[in-house]
């Protein structure tokens, strides 16, 4: 935990500079904590990031020179102030204030644990710290970073307008900060020859490339995710039409792929069995892969074993190196030899490798951070996709007999399902199932974690994080979400839960949402709705999933329109749709487990 942890924990914005600097820690801490930074770059970025946001204070700018000592609050002028100081490893500055205003409405807090505390709406919390840590004998990394957090959602929206227009400009002059440091004491250069865990397995390696990335959560953080790399499994968090066979890389830890051994071999190709064998394993530390291929016969042998005449020889290493408390470097190195026959193909090879490792550290680091975006690209596409079948829908009403038995004959369709009886005379419904290679026992964990604030619909996440749901389509069980009685099934987050009304674990859950009694005696406008899960045996260890949705309204216009098939079914029955085959692919999925080199 970072001494900035404790000012905002939970921060809605965090972006992060770094720099290694060739002085000692005691020596860097002086120059950024005490030192008057009088008219250089370093001065004038430092004081940037004090009067960045206060744009109306004009008379603060010292003509000698400027301290964090400088950064004061009063009651009588609220604005930054040094938070928390505790040398030589962090300081932390901050203030509270509605940004977007001309002139800006600062708050005076008496401290960081009132910083902490403040809770009024309509205002943003903005704190930076300068963070060290000692590198080798006489180097130091350097952490600048800003966090911002808002008291309310409108706050927050305000906050991100403005930022808008000022973020390129807050993130040239923090990058100035540390530039100008550099020009003053020096960059701190990692050797490339400096020795990393794996090297001694492969002493006449004639090529080495290195690559290293700063990474903001602690090593056990990002270690599971380094553990269940490999093709079929997590994928390598790269370009995964090459490496991966298309397959989006996960973007959970996945605790089934957590069982790694030296002698193991990860999947390297969407078929096959090569791949690279597990030579080394420090948890959380260090993973060294490796892999001697004999090339003449395409094939892969044990790493120590003798040298085919047409080989490759390589060492993947992966080291963890804490920083901080919060901060971790991971540094890659891939070492190769291989047979003079092969030289021509050791030309090309590096330059992929760079782009390839390069894309995988970037991606990795988003993930140990909690970075990545809800939907990318793939959800773009298939929600695009979704939408186009949709406004089929729309178009074609006449064939709604058909949607609404998806997966089923006429009278399969019309059978007797549990939870009918909630609404035993539906304006509609429809009545949707698929066949799945896997045991009950195997979907059922699927099935019952379905809900936007637990493992998603499986559906079109993209058309539904459009409509505001917020959510991400879960990629493992999680056995913390599963549904149990007296629960609800969250829709939408600005929607109340659809109360569970029946359960039958393993088997099957209903959720329902009763009509109003108050509004039926009145005569006012009324909806029921249920919704049922339903996982039925079949021969051979397969199983079926049924999907019943019903619904019946008062016969008003607008509760037609807004509970009606006419607009809800195009929509609903392609979304449903979707949502069994999503399960399908999940409760069918069995990631290949590690296997040793034979």
């Amino acid at each position: 935990m970072t001494a900035l942890d404790s000012v905002i924990a939970t921060p809605r914005l965090v972006e992060i500079d770094r720099v290694d600097l060739s002085a000692p820690p005691a020596q860097v801490w002086q120059r950024v904590r005490h030192a008057a930074l009088a008219h250089s770059p370093v001065a004038r970025a430092l004081f940037a990031l004090r009067t960045l946001i206060d744009r109306s204070d004009t008379t603060a700018r010292p003509p000698g020179g400027v301290h964090l000592d400088d950064l004061t609050s009063t009651p009588q002028r609220p604005g930054f102030q040094v938070l928390v100081d505790d040398p030589p490893r962090e300081v932390v500055a901050g203030a509270i204030g509605q940004v977007w205003r001309l002139r800006i409405p600062f708050v005076h807090v008496d401290g960081a644990d009132a910083f902490a505390a403040f809770a009024e709406p309509g205002y943003v919390k903005v704190a930076w710290a300068i963070r060290l840590s000692p590198l080798d004998e006489g180097s130091t990394h350097l952490e600048l970073e800003v966090r911002v957090s808002a008291t309310d959602d409108a706050a927050w929206r305000r906050f991100r307008r403005y930022f808008l227009l000022i973020g390129p400009a807050s993130r040239y002059l923090r990058r100035s900060l540390l530039r100008a440091l550099e020009r003053e004491l020096g960059r701190a250069e990692p050797g490339e020859d400096r020795p990393l865990a794996g090297d001694e397995r492969l002493p006449d390696a004639t090529r080495q490339l290195t690559h290293r990335i700063d990474i903001a959560a602690t090593a056990s953080e990002i270690w599971p995710w380094l553990v269940q790399m490999g093709c079929r499994r997590a994928g390598f968090y790269s370009i995964d039409a090459l490496d991966n066979g298309g397959r989006r890389s996960a973007r959970e830890i996945h605790p089934d792929l957590q069982g790694l051994a030296a002698g193991d071999v990860i999947p390297a190709t969407p078929d096959g069995a090569g791949g690279f064998e597990v030579l080394e394993l420090q948890a959380p530390h260090a993973l060294v892969l490796g892999g001697l291929f004999d090339r003449a016969l395409g094939r892969q042998v044990p790493f120590d074993a003798a040298r085919p005449e047409r080989f490759w020889h390589v060492t993947w290493a992966f080291a963890l190196q804490p920083l901080d408390g919060r901060s971790t470097r991971l540094t890659v190195r891939v070492r190769g030899a291989f047979a003079e026959s092969e030289r021509w193909r050791a030309r090309w090879v590096p330059v992929a490798h760079r782009i390839m490792q390069a894309t995988q550290l970037r991606q990795l680091a988003a993930r140990a951070e909690g970075r990545l975006p809800s939907d990318d690209w793939r959800d773009v596409v298939e929600g695009v996709g979704g939408a186009v079948r949709m406004a089929g829908a729309f178009l074609t009403p006449f064939l709604r007999g058909r949607r609404d038995r998806w997966g089923f004959d006429r009278a399969s369709a019309a059978r007797p399902l549990p939870g009918d009886e909630l609404v035993p005379i539906p304006g509609w419904s429809w009545t949707h199932g698929i066949e799945i290679d896997a045991p009950p026992a195997a979907v059922w964990p699927w099935v019952a974690q379905i809900g936007a604030d637990r493992g998603g619909f499986y559906s079109y996440q993209w058309l539904e994080n459009l409509a505001g749901c917020g959510l991400r389509n879960a990629e493992r069980v999680h056995p913390e979400w599963q549904v149990r009685p007296g629960g609800g099934m969250v829709l939408h987050p600005a929607v109340p839960a659809m109360p569970i009304a029946a359960i039958d674990s393993g088997r099957f859950f209903v959720a329902h949402a009763p009509a109003s009694a108050d509004a039926v005696a009145a005569g006012a406008p009324w909806v029921a709705a249920s919704w049922l899960f339903l996982v039925e045996p079949l021969d051979r260890g397969r199983s079926r999933f049924v999907s019943r949705y019903r619904v019946a309204c008062s016969d008003t216009l607008r509760t037609r329109l807004a509970f009606g098939p006419a607009l809800v079914e195009p929509i609903g029955a392609e979304m449903d749709r979707r949502m069994l085959l999503g399960v399908k692919a999940r409760a069918e999925r069995r990631p290949p487990m590690a296997a040793a080199v034979r």
